[in-house]
């Protein structure tokens, strides 16, 4: 759910990959349309990537965070999660063991597995435990002899909104990534308390061995899906509650 995560496992899906990249653009912009859900992808420090996305949900933050929180039924609305399993719970979060598929052509797949931390921040993230991917912020902290990076903290999702977050931090205990940890943002939307913005950042590094590039584009595509699925997922709890309260 915190972005269907994929691990590289042969070279036949290497060559799926790089056919696939010749038209990536095209297809990416052509799945922003269909989604309404635009995907931002920036280079990061040895071999790694940053996203940020964002989408409007005409349904009250609570509603979102509530399904975003539902750690034992996440793979009720997000798709390609194979397995979806709460280990342990705690006062503010939980761990979850996730293994996501993906079919590709002449039978062959793309599978990964983790195994995150998540931890849930009401009146949203510290300041000093966000990481903001910009060329102005990492030279302010290598002047300061700041040396952190998005391996030591949270990505900063973007959002144009003002209103206090609630936000939903993941960070990889283990599995097929050498760093996959990122945060989902809630605010109340543009449209009122009956609207939310859902916004998400994602720092992710494959192992040594695996070229971002080669898996830039699924990680993209798997993002947009996520958040569209949360949309949707929400969306229609939202109306079922207002149909029951007006039956009621």
């Amino acid at each position: 759910m915190w972005g269907r995560s994929w691990a590289h496992t042969s070279h036949t899906h290497r060559r799926e990959h790089c056919r696939a990249c010749r038209s990536g653009q095209t297809r990416c912009a052509a799945a922003a349309k269909r989604t309404g859900v635009a995907v931002d992808v920036e280079p990061a420090p040895s071999n790694g990537r940053c996203l940020f996305a964002g989408v409007d949900i005409i349904a009250p933050p609570d509603v979102v965070w509530q399904a975003l929180t539902d750690y034992d039924g996440l793979d009720r609305f997000i798709p390609g999660l194979a397995e979806n399993r709460c280990l342990s719970r705690h006062a503010r979060g939980a761990r979850l063991l996730q293994i996501a598929e993906q079919p590709l052509a002449l039978g062959a797949k793309f599978r990964a597995r983790v195994v995150l931390d998540i931890e849930e921040y009401c009146g949203g993230i510290p300041a000093e435990q966000l990481w903001q991917a910009s060329a102005a912020r990492a030279a302010a902290e290598r002047r300061n002899g700041n040396g952190a990076t998005p391996e030591q903290r949270f990505l900063e999702p973007r959002s144009p909104l003002r209103a206090r977050p609630r936000d939903i931090a993941f960070c990889l205990v283990e599995g097929d990534f050498q760093a996959f940890r990122g945060v989902w943002r809630i605010q109340e939307g543009a449209g009122g308390s009956s609207t939310a913005r859902l916004s998400y950042a994602l720092f992710v590094r494959p192992q040594i061995w695996l070229p971002v590039r080669l898996i830039q584009g699924r990680v993209e595509g798997e993002v947009r899906t996520n958040l569209a699925a949360v949309r949707e997922h929400s969306e229609r709890v939202w109306t079922s509650q207002r149909s029951a309260g007006c039956a009621a």
